[in-house]
């Protein structure tokens, strides 16, 4: 006796029906059949009545299924409690702030093997900005993070991936849009739009350092909720927005325009682990992100 046996017995007492039976197992009704017979005849005796109008349980199978069916369930709960233990020993949470999700996430998944049936992937998305990831990554809460400008320290091993430059965003229409650079003293006294500072802390900080060496007029800095709404709050106002030249991949409002900056200012695209990270199973996410950053179009 066997569990396909077992499989294929409770399937054809629960519908009474050896074809639809077979159906509901993805199997022949040739090999349901044959299963049945076999396991009949390991337990002595039949357990249906079969003719060409009915199947019926015997008093045997009636017996036999009130003994097997509870048992079976267990064990079916238990393979897939297991099964469910095992996909989450390798699925990596992998942190993510909007832009850098949406830039290297999509090219992450393709690029993620799949495993038999059940379509495993590796990891699963998790949506925070940089400081509250560095804070997931230190605590385990995060395998993998995927964020700016991250320092390693004492419980943080950072990868810089991917360096980017600074751009300034402008409207079509507006005078520094005709320049190739824009300088930071040319800005002083206009709104400056920039995401929210815990986003990306580092570059927070760079920005402000070269605006004090470069104008004696303090800069007016202005949050945008999310980085997708700095192009059209900038279209729509007479406001700059300094960001990553990230920010043109994929940028669909018009009127617009990206220019870099000088003197030069530059982020980085990182990810972030434990410094006491050892599991060689999410080496190649780590590797795969650290490829699409390269790849990435940045009209360098």
């Amino acid at each position: 006796m066997n569990l396909t046996q077992l499989e294929c017995f409770l399937a054809v007492a629960r519908d009474l029906h050896f074809a639809k039976a077979a159906q509901r197992l993805h199997r022949s009704p040739a090999s349901v059949s044959e299963a049945v017979s076999a396991l009949e005849r390991a337990v002595g005796g039949a357990l249906f009545v079969r003719n060409s109008r009915r199947v019926e349980l015997t008093q045997h199978g009636i017996a036999f299924l009130a003994d097997v069916e509870g048992p079976y369930q267990q064990l079916d709960r238990a393979h897939r409690v297991a099964l469910e233990r095992g996909q989450q020993r390798y699925l990596a949470r992998v942190g993510h702030n909007a832009e850098l999700g949406h830039l290297l996430l999509p090219g992450l998944y393709a690029a993620t093997p799949r495993h038999g049936e059940f379509a495993l992937k590796l990891w699963k998305p998790e949506l925070m900005p940089t400081q509250e990831q560095e804070r997931a990554v230190e605590s385990g809460a995060l395998d993998i993070g995927l964020c700016w400008s991250a320092h390693s320290r004492p419980t943080l091993r950072c990868f810089g991936i991917r360096e980017v430059s600074v751009v300034a965003v402008l409207p079509g229409e507006d005078p520094l849009a005709g320049q190739s650079t824009v300088r930071l003293e040319q800005l002083a006294g206009r709104p400056v739009l920039m995401t929210p500072r815990h986003d990306n802390p580092d570059l927070d900080r760079r920005v402000r350092e070269a605006f004090a060496h470069a104008s004696s007029e303090e800069v007016d800095i202005r949050e945008v909720v999310r980085y997708d709404e700095l192009t059209l709050q900038v279209a729509t106002s007479r406001s700059v927005g300094l960001h990553p030249e990230t920010i043109a991949v994929g940028n669909r409002v018009p009127n617009v325009c990206f220019r870099k900056v000088e003197p030069a200012i530059t982020t980085s695209i990182c990810t972030v682990v434990r410094e006491d990270y050892d599991d060689p199973m999410f080496d190649p996410l780590l590797d795969t992100l650290a490829a699409l950053a390269r790849e990435l179009d940045l009209g360098d």
